[in-house]
């Protein structure tokens, strides 16, 4: 490793210029092996322990722990080391250029800019004696897919008193956020030469019957189903794929479907629901509906405003309230497993996964000294 990188600023952008788009986005990436190889030179070269976890080939966990050698509580940084898609991006993804006081590429939002205050923080602690107990940073796998890391990483039942996911949350505190439920619905048919139709059953002919039904049952159904701060249940078509050539009758159509659970909505419920609802829906002869196994289903979670943890961020951070977001992340799996969780880092969630994603250097070093704070006001 050529320099320590200990600023966040200086840590963010390394970060960024090492590719790390989630495999299951793109084939050809290397996914995050690379990055978590920097990591895991970063953490020694500190003299950090390590912990290296297998999630699956080429993809592990890093975990850095700073133990104090004194007795308290277990603090969790946590962080992800995969990004989405470069595709549609406006700048050069892995650049890392830093403009008018702002760092350019993908990830830099989200969320290598907030790992980047973690890892920063770290440093800052690590010569500290005002604070007791264990702190751990755990860099997973493919938060951005079906969080094979996160869920890899709770396996092990190590104890956590306290987790802070570093999400860019624009330094507010969020107590709870949607979960979500993905699944595919597919027509079938039968080709046929486009020359002569009637011999073939369209299967994206019978998709268009499917898809307002399904938009329906968004509007009366989940939308009706609300709870206080999150507004309500919502659902969407994000893909669809049909067809071989523009003169072959197709066979198959599909559409992929993200619905966004609220706190006590089962996901399973939702999928026998629409389950039932395509068995219903009117095809045209020769053609019929399928809906797969759920793809992910990841529940909602709300830690409540008045909880000790959630308190005790508050004032150490000057925060007047905390509140709860529509996007989800690792921590409903944290928290799920009763450890108190909270989402909360620098950056804004609307710059997420956009052709020209960037966060604030000030924001990286207002990050930094935030995480300082809360891990010196729970672990005291």
């Amino acid at each position: 490793m050529d320099t320590p990188f200990t600023r966040s600023s200086d840590i963010a952008q390394q970060l960024v210029r090492i590719p790390s788009v989630n495999p299951s986005y793109d084939r050809s990436s290397p996914g995050e092996k690379n990055i978590a190889d920097w990591l895991v030179e970063w953490g020694k070269t500190h003299q950090f322990e390590v912990i290296t976890q297998p999630v699956t080939p080429d993809r592990f966990n890093v975990i850095l722990v700073l133990d104090s050698g004194r007795p308290g509580p277990h603090l969790m940084f946590n962080g992800h080391t995969d990004t989405v898609s470069v595709e549609g991006m406006t700048i050069d993804p892995f650049a890392g250029e830093i403009i008018d006081g702002r760092l350019y590429g993908r990830g830099a939002a989200d969320m290598k800019g907030p790992l980047a205050c973690m890892m920063a923080a770290l440093l800052r602690l690590k010569d500290c004696t005002s604070w007791n107990g264990k702190i751990s940073l755990s860099a997973v796998v493919d938060e951005e897919y079906r969080f094979l890391g996160i869920r890899k990483l709770l396996e092990n039942g190590e104890p956590v008193n306290f987790a802070i996911v570093g999400e860019p949350t624009m330094l507010q505190v969020i107590r709870g956020f949607k979960g979500c439920l993905r699944f595919a619905v597919t027509t079938h048919g039968q080709a046929a030469h486009s020359s002569r139709p009637n011999e073939g059953a369209s299967a994206i002919t019978a998709m268009a019957r499917v898809i307002p039904e399904l938009e329906g049952y968004f509007a009366r159904r989940l939308e009706s189903i609300t709870w206080p701060e999150f507004g309500s249940s919502t659902g969407s078509i994000g893909l669809i794929q049909g067809g071989t050539g523009v003169n072959i009758v197709p066979d198959q159509c599909a559409i992929q479907v993200d619905v966004r659970l609220l706190p006590g909505q089962d996901g399973y419920v939702v999928h026998r629901e629409v389950n039932e609802l395509i068995t219903m829906v009117s095809l045209p002869p020769g053609t019929y509906a399928t809906l797969s196994e759920p793809g992910l289903v990841d529940p909602a979670f709300e830690l409540p405003a008045d909880h000790p943890f959630v308190q005790t961020l508050l004032a150490t951070l000057n925060l007047s309230k905390a509140s709860v977001a529509w996007f989800s992340c690792d921590a409903s799996k944290i928290a799920a497993k009763g450890i108190p969780c909270v989402v909360f880092g620098p950056g804004s969630i609307q710059e997420a996964h956009t052709a020209r994603e960037s966060i604030s250097l000030d924001e990286l070093e207002s990050g930094t000294e935030a995480y300082v704070r809360i891990a010196k006001a729970l672990l005291k």
